[in-house]
């Protein structure tokens, strides 16, 4: 915002009638053009029929008095000179007005104009004593002095938007009254000219502070509203720029899990394949090292997306003990490998307000991390009935291991990026440092707040606050304990255009026992389903050839065949695209899925 000027050192009327161009050149013409649009509006909106009817009249009635006091061609003279000059200003006015906004170009010279104009009103005004009053005429000087000194101090104030325009009328007005009331001589003539002078020059002062608080006013507003200007549209770039980053993100997404999910179930086929072979060590090496990037993948990917912005959440009612289910069958044989008993403890009616997958994921990081730093023990998972700070129903998620535990000096550092507690070597086995970051991201996106209790060498809990919801009347389903509780379908059919990734599937749920076929699109698909009726079980990608994808055709084949299993199996992770799976209804995983976990909900499935 450009500072206000101070005056110039110079006596009043010079800087009434200068001081503009000092601020037009120190500020700038191109900066100062709105405001001197603005001056020029306020002059115009102030110049109408009624104001100039009044001006005509208070001359007229000025004129009359004078010629009925003493007719004279003097005073008819006068009055020819006053009304011609406000006729043509009140002419030229009136045709600017019918012309429509000034352009820019013709902004000064406008203003200038009207200045002119304003001057031979003034002028003529100054005439007025000369030609009108009496000299020595104490009567006469008196009423010329109360009709000028009234013209004066209303057009100072109906003109205050414009320096020079003020100034062009009220000192050529008020010179022509001093000087003629001196001129007139007495001692009356000379008080009355020097009292008007001292009230010319408070008049002056005055108009110029308004004309000054007037310029300083509208500078501001200019300033805001280009600020407000360059504000939205830095907005409207940061916009782009973060929806060409969703895309980017969601584009090398989707290309980077398509491989890595082949070669996640290729690795798994290779390792059971070779169970027995000299060769088993490296093939589990392998398979460990796939399941490392696949996690390293999802966690920087998840960090890029929740920081630009492009993970809504949507909120739904959730059964704790669904939710517990799916964290049971991901995480239960992660931690029997390490010897781990992981318990799940929850009430059999408690529901949540939360978005399911959002939700599933910050838990599931919270879980990752625990069994990840405990060596012996065990790790709980447990919920109960809680209350929110408002005094509304929550339910509390804690997460409780009895592992390394993490010192008070540390307990906000495990929150940022990369950080690790016990790691200073960068350990890959204890992937990047990203899952508490995205558990802190996912804390701020929910609104569910996360709180860390850890005492070192004894173990850590986390727990979470999320809303409740008021109890169904149906009881929670009871809580399996292993995968193997469910059972595969027998007959499935693989839907996806990448041939590596459908391969990869058919070739790992065959070697679990499963019949599959695989179709590259969806009139194949359906000629297959119309050709082995004994398919009980469909697994498609999201996108297919053509213009439906798979949640399309998933959709339509619940539709029509409503015995149908259903699996949504994708690399998908546009917001829209989210959305509009999850609005469908239809099971989902996302690649690269674990071999495991495609297991468990194939089971699940089958089980429903």
């Amino acid at each position: 915002m450009n500072a206000v000027l101070p005056a110039p050192k110079a006596p009043a009327w010079r800087r009434l009638l200068l001081h503009e161009e000092l601020v037009d050149a120190q500020r700038g013409a191109d900066a100062m053009r709105p405001v001197r649009r603005a001056q020029l509006e306020l002059l115009l909106q102030k110049f109408s029929l009624a104001a100039s009817i009044a001006a005509a009249l208070y001359a007229l009635a000025l004129w009359a008095l004078f010629y009925a006091l003493g007719p004279s061609p003097r005073v008819l003279a006068w009055a020819v000179l006053v009304h011609a000059v406000q006729a043509l200003r009140y002419t030229h006015t009136r045709r600017l007005l019918a012309r429509g906004p000034v352009p820019d170009a013709e902004l000064g010279p406008e203003l200038h104009r009207q200045t002119r104009l304003l001057w031979m009103l003034g002028s003529a005004w100054a005439l007025a004593p000369w030609l009108l009053m009496r000299r020595g005429d104490t009567a006469s000087m008196a009423l010329m002095a109360v009709f000028i000194v009234g013209m004066v101090s209303s057009a100072a104030a109906v003109l205050s938007s414009h320096r020079q325009t003020v100034a062009a009328f009220v000192v050529p007005a008020m010179i022509g009254l001093v000087l003629a009331l001196a001129w007139s001589g007495g001692l009356i003539g000379w008080i009355m000219a020097l009292a008007l002078t001292q009230y010319s020059s408070t008049l002056i002062k005055w108009t110029a502070q308004q004309v000054d608080l007037l310029v300083d006013s509208l500078q501001v507003r200019f300033d805001r509203e280009d600020l407000a200007l360059r504000l939205a549209e830095q907005v409207d770039r940061v916009e782009a720029g973060s929806r060409e980053k969703t895309r980017f993100l969601a584009s090398a997404s989707h290309d980077l899990r398509q491989p890595l999910h082949a070669v996640s179930l290729f690795t798994a086929v290779l390792e059971h394949a070779l169970a027995q072979a000299p060769q088993r060590e490296t093939v589990a090496r392998l398979a460990h090292s796939v399941r490392m990037l696949g996690t390293s993948l999802d966690g920087m990917l998840d960090v890029s997306r929740l920081d630009a912005g492009a993970v809504q959440p949507r909120i739904e009612t959730l059964g704790v003990h669904a939710l517990f289910v799916s964290l049971q069958n991901t995480y239960g044989g992660r931690a029997q490998e390490k010897g781990l008993r992981l318990r799940i403890r929850a009430p059999g009616n408690l529901h949540v307000a939360s978005d399911r997958l959002l939700l599933e994921r910050l838990l599931g990081n919270l879980l990752d991390n625990a069994i990840k730093y405990t060596e012996q023990g065990g790790v709980l998972v447990a919920a109960r009935p809680a209350r929110l700070p408002d005094g509304g129903q929550a339910v509390r998620f804690e997460v409780l291991d009895t592992g390394i535990g993490i010192a008070p000096a540390q307990q906000a550092q495990v929150f940022e990026e990369f950080y690790q507690v016990g790691n200073p070597q960068r350990d890959r086995a204890q992937g990047l440092g990203l899952g508490l970051s995205i558990v802190r991201r996912l804390s701020a996106l929910l609104q569910h707040p996360v709180q860390l209790r850890s005492r070192p060498g004894r173990g850590t809990c986390f727990s979470v606050l999320v809303r409740g919801v008021p109890p169904v009347a149906a009881a929670g389903l009871p809580l399996p304990h292993a995968l193997a509780h469910g059972r595969l379908p027998d007959h499935v059919l693989v839907l996806d255009d990448e041939a590596d990734s459908a391969m990869a599937m058919a070739a790992w749920l065959g070697m679990q026992g499963c019949q599959v076929r695989v179709a590259t699109d969806a009139p194949a698909a359906r000629l297959a389903l119309q050709q082995h009726p004994e398919i009980n079980t469909v697994v498609a990608d999201f996108r297919l050839p053509g213009s439906e994808s798979g949640l399309d055709f998933l959709v339509d084949v619940r539709r029509s065949l409503p015995s149908m299993r259903c699996l949504l199996v994708t690399g998908e992770t546009a917001p829209e695209r989210i959305a509009a799976i999850r609005a469908s209804g239809l099971p989902c995983l996302f690649k690269p899925v674990q071999p495991e976990r495609l297991v468990a909900a194939l089971s699940l499935s089958a089980a429903a």
